[in-house]
């Protein structure tokens, strides 16, 4: 019998609830009470884009959707797909009936969808952090965000957990401004990437894998910090698994999903940082929330 005391992850983690199917049903059970007004899509935005964060990075090609009506928006991201003249149908349309009616174009479109009807249902994050500075100073804030928040997930786990002789993260969805904070706090780091390029590549001493090696790597750590774009592309399911069977700690970075923060934590997530994509990345203030799972 459980005893109130905080959870290992073998135990929290409900592997079954990281798919799209599990989490639109979730959604659409919560938000069918709300009115057809709050949910109706005032645009469908898509934004294709070359990004490298700091010098040296990989440049990378991403497509985003965001999915907006008038109190919040959605957002998936994945690699670059175009933009079809039937989106223009879904505009005006309540979200909830587009999902209902599989009127989406494919997993992005259906995430960014999710997330919008997520923003409507979901218990605002408890902490959180207004970054208000140049956008290469706000991606350094935010890297070091994730450095502390990971070193609490490592408290509330208990040092008796660890697997060596210091904590390993494995960061799914490599980064380097990310990794090089971690390196630097004296994590043992790892990284995976299912972007062609990214493989080989060295981000502060840290080679990154192809994402086929996330299957070994979470089993020897103590923490995997995973990119939200693992749920539109269907791999999320597999690395929670495996991080159950392994008690591997699970942090989101919810910039696809940035609205999924209590549906993550609820199901076994240990923290969740929500980006504001694409806007965190103009100048102004960007405002970062965060779950943290408490038992």
């Amino acid at each position: 019998m459980w005893d109130g005391s905080f959870r290992q992850p073998h135990d929290a983690l409900v592997t079954h609830a990281f798919t799209l199917e599990a989490a639109e049903q979730w959604a659409l059970a919560r938000a069918s009470p709300l009115s057809a007004d709050r949910l109706r899509i005032t645009a469908f935005w898509h934004l294709d884009s070359f990004q490298q964060r700091i010098p040296g990075e990989i440049k990378r090609r991403y497509t985003r959707r965001l999915a907006q009506a008038a109190e919040n928006y959605g957002m998936a991201i994945g690699l670059a797909s175009p933009l079809q003249d039937t989106h223009c149908a879904l505009v005006g349309e309540d979200s909830r009936a587009v999902l209902k009616a599989r009127q989406y174009h494919d997993d992005i479109d259906r995430t960014a969808l999710i997330d919008l009807v997520m923003g409507h249902i979901s218990v605002s994050a408890a902490h959180q952090v207004m970054l208000d500075e140049v956008p290469r100073n706000k991606h350094v804030e935010r890297s070091r965000l994730f450095a502390e928040e990971a070193e609490n997930v490592i408290r509330r786990k208990g040092l008796k957990e660890i697997k060596g002789s210091k904590p390993r993260i494995l960061v799914v969805g490599a980064t380097a401004g990310m990794i090089g904070v971690l390196v630097n706090r004296g994590f043992e780091v790892s990284a995976t990437d299912m972007y062609p390029d990214a493989e080989g590549a060295d981000f502060y001493g840290v080679k990154v894998c192809a994402d086929t090696q996330n299957g070994d790597l979470i089993k020897v750590a103590d923490i995997a910090i995973i990119t939200g774009m693992t749920l539109a592309n269907r791999t999320l399911p597999g690395l929670v698994e495996a991080a159950k069977i392994h008690n591997t700690s699970t942090m989101m970075w919810a910039i696809t999903g940035r609205n999924f923060g209590q549906y993550y934590v609820e199901h076994g997530v240990d923290c969740v940082i929500s980006d504001p994509s694409p806007f965190f990345s103009l100048p102004g203030p960007a405002n970062i929330g965060i779950w943290r799972r408490e038992l």
